[in-house]
């Protein structure tokens, strides 16, 4: 306990910065100048391109969707019913991560110049893997994500491929004005 009281302690502060000269202001100055800013001009194909990168696999359960924001439910739940019909379709058995990579770019992207709604990508359930997990769903799972006209996907029904495939919700063209 101190034998001081509030005002003894605000006396002895005083004292004790008496000499003390405020400074102007808290800023450090920089010793370097500023590197100017470089914007690459990247199309959008390229950025596409890079976020499909199959550096990282993350692992999938067994069914898959995926819904971006704006998206009906009821919508979604039409689609996991099978009330919606399906208007093309691609099967990606037997391909490479780059070749069915590819393959689904360019599958998507005239999709939507089809206008089509909804499509099934087939990308199996792995059996034929080296290590019995299905690499290629993984791959589709993550790449359809990072696809700008890809609004959502959900696992198909047993009659277009179950849980080896899924359905996919594409974005309506923009119109050029």
């Amino acid at each position: 306990m101190s034998d001081f009281n509030d005002n003894d302690d605000y006396e002895l502060f005083k004292q004790a910065m008496a000499n003390v000269t405020p400074i102007e202001h808290d800023k450090i100055g920089s010793h370097r100048p500023a590197r100017p800013i470089i914007k690459k001009q990247i199309s959008q194909e390229t950025v596409i391109e890079d976020t499909l990168s199959d550096d990282f696999v993350p692992d999938c359960g067994d069914f898959l969707e995926f819904v971006r924001p704006g998206i009906q439910t009821s919508l979604i739940k039409q689609i996991r019913n099978g009330k919606v019909p399906v208007e093309d379709k691609i099967d990606l058995h037997g391909r490479t991560r780059d070749q069915a990579r590819k393959t689904l770019l360019s599958f998507i992207k005239i999709a939507q110049q089809q206008n089509h709604k909804l499509v099934c990508i087939v990308h199996g359930k792995g059996y034929n893997s080296e290590d019995g997990r299905p690499v290629l769903k993984a791959l589709v799972n993550k790449w359809l994500q990072n696809i700008p006209e890809v609004l959502a996907f959900v696992t198909a029904q047993p009659r277009d491929g179950g849980t080896g495939a899924v359905y996919v919700l594409i974005k309506r063209p923009e119109r050029e004005k």
